[in-house]
């Protein structure tokens, strides 16, 4: 079984998918075939505050297995600490196999890297 839900696997899947500034109102948009999806919720109080982040991606692209995949986000503040605020990511996959959605995070990330590292920023 692939092993998916690890910091390095999310940080790439986020890189693929070029998400929308956060400053913006952009809830969803679409990229290499993958339907993506944000969602925040926040909370703040006399002692502590949190943030909430639903990122949802589903690939339905036609001659692609389809798969649904989720990673949750959720960063903690406590005011009086003295440590840096507190993040972590989950990821969860809703449904599809684990290889398939590496396979489309690796072919897009190879492509995206080769493009950033071309001279004229086109693929060759």
């Amino acid at each position: 079984m692939a092993r998916i839900g690890n910091a390095r696997t999310i940080a790439d899947i986020e890189f693929v998918i070029d998400a929308p500034s956060p400053a913006t109102d952009q809830a969803t948009w679409t990229v290499h075939g993958v339907e993506c999806s944000r969602e925040r919720h926040r909370y703040n109080g006399p002692s502590y505050s949190f943030a909430l982040e639903i990122l949802q991606l589903r690939s339905k692209a036609q001659g692609q297995p389809p798969w649904h995949v989720v990673i949750i986000g959720e960063l903690w503040n406590f005011y009086d600490a003295k440590a840096a605020p507190h993040k972590t990511q989950h990821l969860k996959v809703i449904s599809g196999k684990a290889a398939d959605i590496l396979a489309w995070m690796r072919h897009n990330r190879n492509a995206k890297l080769q493009r950033a590292t071309s001279h004229d920023g086109r693929p060759e």
